[in-house]
């Protein structure tokens, strides 16, 4: 049984966080197993047969997860050669065997390749930069000796430990499948040249995925509504919805005007999610200068809710939490006889199934 793990990351990411990351983790595991463990790293600088001779014997897989990973050709075909180390595990060891691949939410932006699950939250009030941001902004802003750090360290390196206590085959060389040869050209940092782009073969047979914003209110009196949000983005992500998130953006500059404005105009649909500080905002009753973008959302879905008024119920998805009620959504004609998807968003439960169904297969709306 292999005693070691793999950290794989990608060349964009910042190498010196990555790197402090790979080593706290790798003493953490040594700490709570109270022996010395292996741990490598699959970085830019090991070369491509050594990356496949470690990730062809790693006892766990640790992926530091973001859009950046999924653009990198070493990194994908880490993952690819993990990956079909566990399909090699026979169907009724799989699900212990899946403990073996830890993923970090390191960087939370973007969406991964379809078929790739993303990361767990870590749950706790002290998680939520984790969870919502990703651990490259909680150590960068808050330092490795912060909390949630340090919480993440610690759940994390569980999750290594219950991979390592598992007996995952290893790959030999002439099983192992052979790198990917068509992926995007991985991004450049610094004065690297680019690459030339690889040319992407046509397939007309997958349809994009189904492209979604959430609309709903920023309240200072209640914080947890913003996580509950979260906690729904990540949910339709994880069924391949396209989720545009005004969260997953927070960390880079905005024009927030225009990043609405593009936004509500090119989702196919917008859910609106039910909260009185949403209401009071949509429908004109919040004091001047609170809630200044819930605001502006408004007056674009009054402006569709007068010009397709037979069909906007089609587009404008009205979504309820548990601790909120219909009388909680904005008052439009007609909208009392509207359909409202009822969502508990820490487990997906009652009506989520439903709008999932309907988001990826519902008719084209304008």
């Amino acid at each position: 049984m292999a005693r070691y793990f793999v950290t794989s990351y990608a060349a964009a990411e910042n190498p010196s966080y990555a790197a402090r990351f790979h080593d706290d983790l790798a003493e953490e595991v040594t700490r709570q197993l109270g022996r010395k463990i292996d741990a490598r790293t699959c970085d830019p600088t090991v070369s491509p047969e050594e990356r496949r001779h470690l990730v062809a014997g790693a006892g766990a897989f640790v992926m530091l997860w973001s859009s950046d990973y999924f653009d990198d050709r070493g990194c994908v075909d880490d993952w690819k050669l993990f990956d079909h180390r566990l399909g090699r595990v026979p169907a009724q060891r799989r699900p212990a065997c899946m403990a073996t691949r830890v993923l970090v939410r390191w960087r939370t932006g973007g969406n991964p390749r379809p078929g790739v699950p993303w990361p767990r939250m870590i749950p706790g009030d002290v998680m939520a930069d984790y969870n919502t941001y990703g651990l490259y902004k909680v150590v960068r802003d808050q330092g490795p000796g912060s909390p949630a750090y340090r919480d993440a360290l610690r759940q994390l390196a569980h999750q290594v430990r219950a991979g390592l206590a598992t007996s995952l085959p290893v790959l030999s060389p002439e099983d192992a499948p052979p790198p990917n040869p068509v992926l995007p050209r991985p991004r450049t940092t610094g004065s690297a040249m680019p690459q030339s782009p690889v040319p992407q073969p046509a397939n007309p047979q997958v349809p994009a995925p189904p492209r979604a914003l959430i609309s709903y209110a920023h309240d200072e009196q209640d914080p947890e509504h913003s996580k509950e949000a979260l906690c729904l983005a990540e949910l339709l992500k994880r069924e391949g919805i396209d989720v545009r998130f005004d969260q997953y953006v927070a960390d880079e500059p905005q024009n927030w005007l225009r990043w609405m404005q593009a936004e509500m105009a090119d989702a196919k649909y917008i859910l609106t999610v039910a909260s009185p500080a949403y209401r009071r905002r949509v429908e004109l009753r919040e004091k001047q200068g609170t809630g200044r973008g819930a605001t502006w959302e408004a007056a674009y879905m009054l402006d569709e809710v007068y010009d397709n008024a037979g069909t906007w119920q089609k587009r404008f998805l009205r979504i309820v939490f548990p601790r909120f009620t219909v009388d909680d959504l904005p008052s439009f004609p007609g909208s009392t006889s509207v359909s409202v998807y009822r969502i508990d968003p820490a487990t997906g439960g009652q009506d989520f199934d439903r709008l999932v169904a309907y988001l990826k297969k519902g008719p084209s709306v304008p």
